[in-house]
């Protein structure tokens, strides 16, 4: 009967000896006849890796050496016991309060982090301790081991080697997390997944080179749920490769759909990522095959992502599998670098074509020189290889000037834009392909500008300004050392003739750039027009020169109706395509060489035109909205037209010398305000508040 009670291995008691004990106690708890008690249980946590890395037979001297320093570090009336593999439990009798199990836990804790010597081998292992304490709520042992184990799994989940305490939040996550995995369990057969794609552009001109798939899960009641929310949970419970599978085959079958939908467009590649336990599959490379083979997507256009966490669980077959994929053609991109291991053995061993730079590094790039060094050493080093970088995150035109001066060659982020379902991918795509049509025929002047960007110029002039410093501490000290010795004067003098030279052609490039700089500081940086800066000097120039000749001045302010949700509709780089239309089309109105349009900011544009009454500033606007319903620029979103549409306020006046432009800005305003509140595609004249569509 006895070995019915204890196990064999440890001769500790066992899962039944602990079940019969507590019942005992349960019943006692009822009628208060015992004091209080508390259950810890144990886990090894990744016992089964020590178990699969040490010789035969050592595992179990180790849960016997483990066996023996429990009950040594014990009191003689708590009970060892041993549920089974590398999971213990502790029953402690007659405890004070909840510090005193605290203060037994950390011991056992310190005690179990020491080595083992078994057998010559040195073994060290982790563990995760999760307690529970008497109540009278418990009925059954299932109960309080339950709770237990809630708050052992809770204490790995925090932080591997530590040690928490049961209270009922715990209980109301782990029924949520059970519930969220039953739902899981049946979202791929309910079809409640959906893929996004985030562009991935070229940084030299933002063209479009391919996509990443990114999964949601549209659940039915806690609606769009993204990775971080499910992912962890969909590995935990195995899930994750019937999930991997649907991701990788929906994301090829959509992108060869768009490479025959849009045969212009360079789409190079699909992105998808896939996880360790996908990857390390018998029948992924079959799984990879037929899917391509379904879809009929070519091998080079897939890119599979997998993280640096994912490599090292077992090296030699991950790279085994990495090689089969490349022989057929299929790329892979390692996702995250630098936030994981960050072995740089790992871009020797593994066959990665591309590194994806972490967004947390971009968005660190401005805090200091250190951190920027950082991602240049990583371009670099990527580069260096033969390998291609893309960026991540990318969100501000700045980040995107530092990375093309670092010379990375793609990125991806809100800036160019966000992670579109389907048919914002494919109205994206139509987009981008109407603008290069556009370019084509336009052949637009700005070119040269365009590579020479704000952004850029600033860079540069913050490098030759620490050049100058540079110099100037040089300079300093060959100053000093010619006045100190003689020796080497000659020496000395050419070098410091050179030095001065080097500072005075430094110092000549600088201002170069600075005049560069003030000429563009004037030019709207995404239309290429005057920006707001510029029209405040023109308005101001005009309005007196109207004032000495006695002749009238027009000024007409132009809205893009309903812009926010074309932005919202498209992505931020469709948004943008349309504001270089619109500026395209009001300056191709303009035809006389006093007229001047301008950003006046977001979506709001400003006419100037001299010598103009309002008879003809009323023909220049009607101009501009002909010219606009003639480009038929698609607006799925707008409340009202398939078009996109603009609403135009006019005003003119004959300035004089005791007044100022303030008064003409405000009546355009007002009509512009008016023209908006009347419908909008249309323009209100500030004389006779009359409007016209």
């Amino acid at each position: 009967m006895q070995g019915d009670f204890y196990d064999r291995l440890t001769r500790l008691p066992n899962r039944c000896f602990l079940a019969q004990e507590l019942s005992q106690k349960f019943n006692s708890v009822k009628q208060n006849l015992t004091e209080s008690f508390a259950v810890l249980l144990l886990d090894l946590d990744r016992f089964q890796v020590v178990d699969d890395n040490l010789a035969y037979g050592i595992e179990d001297q180790l849960i016997i050496a483990l066996a023996r320093r429990l009950e040594a570090y014990t009191r003689h009336h708590d009970i060892v016991v041993h549920l089974g593999s590398g999971e213990f439990a502790i029953l402690l009798n007659s405890i004070k309060d909840v510090s005193y199990v605290q203060q037994i836990a950390e011991r056992i804790y310190k005690e179990l982090v020491l080595p083992f010597y078994i057998k010559g081998h040195e073994v060290f292992i982790n563990v995760c301790i999760g307690i529970a304490l008497s109540k009278k709520d418990y009925q059954q042992p299932e109960d309080i081991l339950r709770d237990a184990d809630i708050a052992m799994h809770y204490a790995k989940k925090l932080g591997r080697s530590c040690y928490q305490i049961f209270n009922t939040a715990m209980h109301d996550e782990a029924v949520e997390v059970l519930k969220l995995e039953n739902d899981l369990r049946r979202a791929i057969e309910r079809q409640e997944f959906r893929l996004h794609y985030q562009p991935i552009v070229l940084l030299e001109n933002k063209q479009i080179v391919g996509f990443e798939a990114l999964v949601r899960w549209q659940h039915p009641q806690r609606g769009l749920m993204y990775p971080s929310e499910f992912i962890s949970l969909a590995e935990e419970t195995g899930l994750i490769t019937a999930l991997d599978y649907w991701v990788l085959r929906e994301a090829c079958h959509q992108m060869r759909t768009w490479q025959l939908k849009f045969p212009d467009a360079s789409l190079d590649t699909i992105s998808v990522n896939i996880s360790g336990k996908q990857l390390l599959r018998s029948d992924f490379l079959d799984q990879v095959k037929q899917v391509l083979q379904e879809t009929k997507l070519e091998p080079h256009c897939l890119k599979l992502e997998i993280t640096e966490s994912s490599l090292i669980k077992n090296i030699s077959t991950a790279v085994n599998i990495i090689e089969e994929l490349k022989a057929l053609g299929i790329q892979f991109s390692m996702d995250d670098f630098g936030t994981g291991y960050s072995s740089l053995s790992y871009l020797y061993n593994f066959p990665i074509n591309t590194l994806k730079l972490d967004r947390s590094f971009i968005q660190k790039m401005n805090e200091s020189r250190q951190k920027l060094e950082i991602v240049k050493a990583i371009v670099t080093l990527a580069l260096n290889l033969d390998m291609e970088v893309v960026a991540e995150g990318i969100e501000t035109a700045n980040q995107h000037a530092q990375l093309k001066v670092l010379k990375c060659t793609y990125g991806q982020g809100f800036l160019f834009s966000k992670a579109l379902e389907r048919q914002g991918v494919e109205v994206f795509l139509e987009s981008e392909l109407l603008a290069q049509k556009y370019y084509k025929q336009t052949k637009p002047q700005y070119n040269s500008e365009e590579q020479f960007s704000r952004e850029q110029l600033l860079i540069h002039i913050e490098r030759l300004k620490q050049e100058l410093e540079e110099l100037k501490q040089e300079k300093t000290d060959l100053e000093i050392l010619l006045e100190m010795t003689n020796e080497h004067s000659s020496v000395v003098e050419l070098e410091l003739h050179k030095e001065i030279s080097d500072h005075q052609k430094a110092e000549a490039a600088l201002q170069e750039v600075n005049k560069k700089l003030q000429s563009l500081s004037c030019i709207d940086s995404l239309t290429q027009i005057a920006n707001r800066r510029r029209f405040d000097q023109a308005i101001a120039q005009e309005w007196w020169r109207m004032a000495r000749e006695k002749h009238p001045l027009a000024l007409i302010f132009c809205d893009v109706d309903y812009f926010k949700k074309y932005n919202d509709c498209y992505g931020h780089q469709a948004g943008d395509f349309c504001l270089k239309q619109v500026a395209q089309i009001i300056s191709s109105v303009l035809d006389r060489p006093g007229d001047l349009v301008a950003r006046y900011g977001g979506e709001e544009f400003a006419v100037i035109l001299p010598n103009t009454d309002s008879e003809g500033a009323t023909k220049v606007a009607q101009k501009i909205q002909l010219q606009l319903r003639n480009a038929q620029l698609v607006h799925g979103d707008s409340a009202i037209s398939d078009y996109v549409t603009m609403s135009l306020g006019i005003a003119s006046t004959i300035p004089t010398p005791e007044s100022n432009p303030d008064a003409l800005i405000a009546k355009a305003d007002k009509a512009l305000y008016q023209a908006k509140m009347q419908g909008r595609d249309r323009f209100v004249l500030s004389k006779t508040g009359d409007s016209n569509q």
